[in-house]
């Protein structure tokens, strides 16, 4: 269980929402109640961490407007009518645990199905807070991934690749990042962020609910904000690519989602760019800064290798 959720948190909880919890379901990041009233996932957030008071409230309006749209669940009110509680100085929040089980992409209808959710939110209309416009560009992600990779390696931490391994995959990312149509992704993504369309910005198969009989379910809105579609699209192809590095599903989750929201020739020529970035890896370098274990590292380093061999598989396939 989390840490903070004591006897007395669980307590304060209870009297703040008027609930009776009966069980927890400890999570990843969150807690799971089975209470009197349902089911629910509780959060606590380090304001000192990323999320402020001023975002969660806009995190908060979005959802209220989601759900009623038919996208989303909205957070639990407490009884004193506020989105959330606080536990010693941090904002906690309680919402609907959502039936279903994490997105399957090796799965093509389920790739469709997540699609399609994604085009929904990028299709909604809503009145996005000024806190949820972002600065920084996809371009600007992917300069960053590759500098953090390149640190983990300068520190002698690279595991899972040989130190020769890791310079081609540099000459590429560093190629492949000159390479890219800047000026044309730019303007993209300001034309995109002035129509207000507001992006998932963490998707993954984690982050996207199945359930038989019902459209699929987005969830974990923390890093939401106003951007252009092309982020969260290069976001989700990457994870689909752990399951078919060949790329031939593509075209088909691209139909998927332009018959919800159609896309224009620029978004699917910056998607086929981008796509020539190993972000896949580099991520995964960056991740080795968190492994402090034996066994952690372990697990790392067969990341990172598993990551090179889908890249080397993609290549081959488009050669």
């Amino acid at each position: 269980m989390e840490t903070w959720l004591t006897d007395d948190a669980l307590h304060h909880i209870q009297t703040s929402y008027g609930l009776r919890i009966w069980a927890t379901v400890p999570m990843r990041s969150v807690v799971g109640l089975v209470t009197d009233r349902g089911r629910f996932m509780c959060k606590r957030y380090d304001t000192d961490k990323g999320v402020s008071e001023e975002r969660l409230r806009a995190i908060v309006d979005v959802k209220t407007q989601l759900e009623q749209a038919g996208l989303s669940r909205s957070y639990l009110s407490t009884c004193d009518g506020e989105p959330f509680c606080y536990w010693r100085q941090a904002p906690v929040t309680v919402e609907p645990w959502l039936a279903g089980r994490h997105a399957d992409f090796s799965n093509a209808a389920e790739r469709r199905r997540a699609m399609q959710a994604v085009a929904r939110l990028h299709r909604a209309q809503l009145r996005i807070p000024f806190v949820l416009r972002h600065n920084t560009t996809i371009l600007q992600k992917l300069a960053f991934r590759l500098a953090r990779a390149d640190e983990v390696a300068g520190r002698g931490e690279l595991l899972g690749i040989s130190r020769e391994e890791w310079e081609e995959w540099r000459g590429r990312a560093e190629h492949v990042l000159r390479s890219l149509p800047h000026r044309q992704i730019t303007a993209l993504t300001n034309r995109d962020r002035a129509t207000g369309v507001l992006c998932h910005r963490d998707l993954a198969p984690h982050n996207i609910l199945m359930a038989a009989g019902s459209p699929a379910q987005l969830i974990d809105f923390d890093l939401t904000g106003v951007d252009s579609p092309i982020y969260d699209l290069h976001q989700l192809f990457d994870h689909m690519m752990y399951r078919h590095p060949s790329g031939q599903w593509q075209n088909d989750a691209l139909d998927a989602y332009c018959r919800v929201r159609p896309l224009s020739r620029e978004h699917l020529e910056a998607l086929a760019a981008l796509a020539e970035f190993p972000s896949v890896l580099l991520r995964e370098i960056g991740e080795l800064r968190g492994a402090r274990s034996g066994k952690a590292k372990q697990r790392a380093a067969v990341r990172v290798r598993f990551a090179s061999q889908l890249l080397r598989q993609r290549m081959r396939a488009l050669a």
